[in-house]
């Protein structure tokens, strides 16, 4: 998308009493969003009352192509056909076709991966950096500047409203900064250890089957957490258009996320098998289950920086999945064989490296939840309150100065 660039330094100077750091003038954002907006808000009313589902099969098709392309469009920088625009709406009931573009997004990275890997003949971890260039390239850091944006949030604001604040400042924090480097880090650390793809029906290994499937399951959050989730109003440049999506999120229906979640399952299962496959859509479920909960309790819901986020730690933990299945499975069998036989003793079993590992992991994870739990800082909600209360009291000391 191409940026205008400022005619003077005006544009650059302070505007109603804040420092701008953008070089776009002011209000440039907001009118992209801004036209026909009363039309808009009566199509998302005919969606919400089903007045829009006459008209056939044909009719169908060609809202549902409509849709995919919406998404396609919001997720991308590659050009839809020119009669898609995002509407709102369509937007919505495009969340579920969120892994199917994905899918396709995955398949590109994938030649991609292959050509530098294969034909190139350089190292894996070379390719998985040329792949995650392109993705970066592709979908204008779309994710990703929404888990840096989270990460400052949730790691600088103490009460809702500062997180919420510092999630729509355009700058970049030090939690934005630290995040997006790990994630970045680690995606390509992974799809290096991959290393070169092998396809086979039900038995897919290497990076290139793995990027397609982790593209695609990780984006099965976004529709999960919109339905399950109340999807906040968002400030800022933006909120004139997000403000629709609160009401059009109920477009995404039980249908749809079912949907959703066939698509990958089957993609999954094509590549690695059932149960593979299944481990993966319930783990990427499980992660956004924890990732809504997180959001309720610091936010009051899910918005679009949030489920950006959201995605991206999905991505990384499927791909630790695929990376260290073979690890887990061992793990699982060194423990069953302890326990099933006949002369168990419990210091035979913490004797066998693998176990021990993952007894001391359960257990560091335990200890920092209990104690964070009760000796942590104030709830949220308290900390939001006593905000408030205090932000009264000042306000009301400068009335009694004045």
């Amino acid at each position: 998308m191409k940026t205008e660039q400022p005619s003077s330094t005006d544009d650059m100077a302070t505007t109603d009493g804040e420092s701008r750091t953008t070089v776009l003038s002011p209000g440039i954002v907001e009118s992209r969003n801004q036209t026909n907006r009363t039309q808009i808000s009566d199509e998302i009313r005919a969606f919400l009352a089903g007045t829009n589902s006459g008209g056939g099969i044909i009719a169908l098709f060609k809202s549902e192509f409509r849709t995919f392309f919406t998404i396609w469009m919001f997720i991308t920088r590659v050009p839809s056909p020119s009669w898609v625009d995002l509407h709102p709406g369509y937007l919505m009931m495009g969340m579920s076709y969120f892994p199917v573009a994905g899918c396709v997004l995955g398949l590109i990275y994938a030649i991609v991966f292959d050509f530098v890997n294969i034909s190139l003949e350089l190292p894996a971890a070379i390719a998985a950096s040329c792949l995650v260039s392109v993705g970066l390239y592709m979908t204008g850091c779309f994710h990703e500047d929404g888990l840096a944006d989270s990460a400052d949030g949730l790691g600088g604001g103490w009460s809702k409203s500062q997180v919420l604040k510092i999630m729509t400042d355009s700058r970049v924090g030090t939690f934005g900064c630290a995040a997006l480097t790990m994630f970045l880090l680690i995606k390509v650390q992974l799809l290096g250890v991959l290393g070169a793809s092998h396809w086979q029906l039900f038995e897919c290994s290497g990076a290139a089957p793995a990027i397609v499937v982790s593209q695609t399951v990780a984006r099965l959050s976004a529709p999960y957490l919109i339905r399950t989730r109340e999807y906040i109003a968002e400030v800022g440049p933006k909120s004139p258009f997000y403000i629709f999506m609160v009401e059009a999120k109920y477009l995404v229906s039980w249908r749809r996320l079912a949907i959703a979640t066939s698509f990958s399952l089957a993609l999954a299962c094509v590549m690695y098998g059932p149960i593979v496959s299944t481990v993966l859509i319930v783990v990427v479920l499980f992660v956004a289950h924890l990732m809504g909960n997180k959001g309720d309790y610091l936010l009051g819901g899910v918005m679009g920086d949030f489920l950006g986020s959201t995605i991206c730690v999905c991505e990384i933990a499927a791909l630790v999945l695929i990376s260290a299945r073979n690890g887990i499975v061992a793990t699982y069998l060194s423990i069953r064989d302890e326990f099933e036989s006949e002369g168990f003793q419990m210091a035979n079993v913490y004797k066998n490296s693998s176990i021990r590992a993952t007894f001391h992991f359960v257990l560091l994870s335990l200890a920092l939840k209990g104690w964070l739990t009760f000796v942590g800082p104030p709830d949220m909600y308290d900390r939001e309150d006593n905000k408030e209360d205090n932000d009264a009291k000042s306000s009301d000391n400068k009335a009694k100065d004045n």
